[in-house]
């Protein structure tokens, strides 16, 4: 029962972060949700004050959530900056093992260097579930998404094992090149050898069960969910790496040719609709349950007993800009090799706009749960006190605090969103004349859609100026992307937009009053019929209630009809796209985007 409550509390609190999060623009959802955790543990006991166990946290959270990501990265972009990605995976973290392990075994001389760059090999270690939730909307360019992207899903992998030999070296005071080499390389190329047996593996059995005729909607997205627990705990059994072979393995999935049917289409709908909402909750829990951690991990520095808690903060800044400037210069240096090999001189690196981009990149490399579930198991390292242990893990801690804060903050300030980067006011002013059009061409429509029309079978009394309620309806669902896409346009597009919203508002308000007064006479008079009603309440004459039904199952046929005026709306959208596409009103690119989202809109209605 405690788990089932504890697991009923960490929903109730993403639920509420999310509410918190439309109150608080500036700050991202992540961020909210690690405050909201510090604030609950704080104000509430709950099992996790008392620790995580680190291995449930990388099954239970990292190893979907990384799956997941796998189904929608960019495999071209990763195998065409392969060699980046390996040199921010392997080389990167061991200059930030050297950086940090040195500065704080030289700030703090009593932690010994072995735990120091323990330390730093977990802050090598950048989070991908941190980064994607952090960075999903920011526009860093496609050689730079590649190379986050790519660092946040493999680079686990060096910071692990390097973290692993320091932990052994700590306790044994030996240490073995060779072993660590061996351990390595099992981790890395028996984790990518172990995924491509395991997608292949995957992807058979789904294409088996779709082959006999037993896949169904429901029986693939259940092998979906469970298919990265299975692949973790196999790779574990294994012992390889087992991080890396989901990641692997749902790379292979996603390169595998998949079959393309309207039957498909819809499963694909299906499970990308329930991994959306189950890549919430988990990313969201996973933050609350960070949040949750940290007062019990920094208590000891803020009581004092670690020592001077102003000196320990100072540890933690400067360890935090030491981790950020060496990520800047290594991210700087690559950027500039990358730039000489396509014949550009170096110093085209350093204009103000590419630094920006560098210095964003530098930042987006957020710490979160895998770096909190290392230093975790360091407190089974027998040669360290518990006040050596204890300064580490809040080291840490506040560490993760600050490269989500410079996550949040700093990087929408260095570059922009790509929702704006993609909305030039050009393609906004198009898609305003697509949907004025649209919206008039269902207004044109109106006689045509099949659909109950109030001023003719419902009870007299119906508003003339609300001939089709269905079509006001979906006339509605148009105008709210037209507020969406008005702050965006030009001011002669946006006051087109705001007239239409204004037409289809009133409409709609009318209407809508209208169907409510019907629900409620209709109510009170199936009240008198059985008697509960007090006498003359509502109409009580047979005619009067014989129309007020009537035009009650003629408002509810009339929303039935509302798939049949959408279905001709975006049949009539893809006309028009076309039109505009042959008259260069709008490029390629941005009429085939504007094409897939009418065709997810017709599956869905399908």
């Amino acid at each position: 029962m405690q788990t089932f409550e504890l697991i009923l509390f960490l929903l109730a609190a993403v639920i509420a972060s999310s509410i918190l999060d439309k109150f608080l623009p500036r700050v991202s959802l992540p961020l909210v949700q690690v405050a909201l955790g510090a604030v609950i543990a704080a104000a509430v006991a709950t099992p996790l004050e008392w620790g995580i166990d680190p291995e449930l946290l990388l099954i239970l959270f990292i190893a979907p959530l990384h799956f997941n990501e796998t189904r929608h990265v960019d495999s071209g972009a990763l195998w065409k900056n392969r060699w980046g990605i390996a040199a921010l995976s392997v080389g990167l973290v061991f200059a930030i093992v050297i950086a940090c392990g040195g500065t704080l075994h030289a700030l703090v001389p009593a932690i010994p260097l072995a735990a120091a760059c323990a330390l730093g090999a977990a802050m090598g270690s950048t989070d991908a579930v941190a980064v994607t939730a952090l960075t999903h909307d920011r526009r860093f360019g496609s050689r730079h998404e590649a190379l986050l992207k790519g660092e946040a899903l493999f680079n686990d992998v060096t910071g692990t094992v390097i973290f692993q030999c320091c932990v052994t070296l700590l306790a044994t005071g030996a240490f073995s090149l060779v072993h660590a080499g061996e351990e390595f390389a099992l981790d890395l190329f028996g984790g990518f050898t172990g995924g491509l047996v395991m997608g292949v593996l995957a992807w058979g059995l789904l294409e088996l069960i779709r082959r006999t005729g037993l896949d169904t909607p429901t029986l693939h997205v259940m092998l979906e969910l469970l298919l990265p627990f299975v692949i973790y705990l196999t790779a574990k059994s294994l012992h390889i790496g087992a991080v890396i072979v989901v990641v692997a393995a749902g790379l292979v999935m996603s390169l595998l040719p998949q079959r393309h049917t309207v039957a498909t289409a819809r499963t694909k709908l299906q499970a990308a609709g329930v991994w959306q909402t189950l890549e919430f909750v988990l990313n969201g829990i996973i933050f609350v349950i960070l949040g949750m951690q940290l007062p019990r991990l920094l208590a000891p520095a803020a009581e004092g007993s670690l020592g001077n808690p102003a000196a320990l903060l100072g540890v933690v800044a400067v360890l935090t800009v030491v981790l950020e400037g060496v990520r800047f210069l290594w991210l700087l240096a690559m950027d500039a090799l990358a730039a000489a090999r396509a014949g550009r001189a170096a110093a085209s690196c350093l204009t103000a706009q590419a630094l920006r981009g560098t210095l964003a990149v530098a930042f987006a490399g957020a710490k979160g749960g895998i770096t909190l579930s290392l230093m975790l198991t360091l407190t089974a390292a027998g040669a360290l006190s518990a006040a050596d242990r204890s300064m580490l893990v809040s080291v840490a801690s506040g560490m993760i605090v600050l490269t989500l804060v410079l996550a949040d903050f700093a990087v929408p300030a260095l570059v922009p969103s790509k929702r704006s980067a993609a909305r030039s006011r050009d393609r906004v002013d198009a898609e305003v004349v697509l949907i004025l059009e649209v919206i008039a061409s269902i207004r044109a429509d109106a006689p045509f859609t099949g659909a109950v029309r109030a001023g003719e079978e419902a009870s007299a009394g119906a508003p003339a100026t609300i001939d089709e309620p269905a079509t006001v309806i979906v006339m509605h669902r148009y105008a709210e992307i037209l507020e969406d896409l008005a702050p965006a346009a030009s001011a002669a597009a946006a006051a087109r937009a705001r007239a239409e919203i204004a037409r289809v508002g009133d409409l709609y308000d009318r209407m809508d009053a209208l169907s409510r007064a019907a629900a409620q006479w209709d109510g009170e008079t199936e009240d008198d019929e059985a008697g509960e009603g007090p006498v003359g309440a509502g109409p009580s004459d047979a005619d009067a209630a014989g129309g007020l039904t009537g035009y009650f199952q003629a408002l509810r046929a009339t929303y039935e009809a509302v798939e049949d005026v959408q279905s001709q709306a975006l049949a009539r959208e893809l006309q028009l796209i076309k039109q505009m596409r042959e008259a260069g009103v709008i490029d390629a690119a941005h009429a085939k985007e504007l094409r897939n989202d009418v065709y997810i809109q017709q599956l869905t209605l399908d």
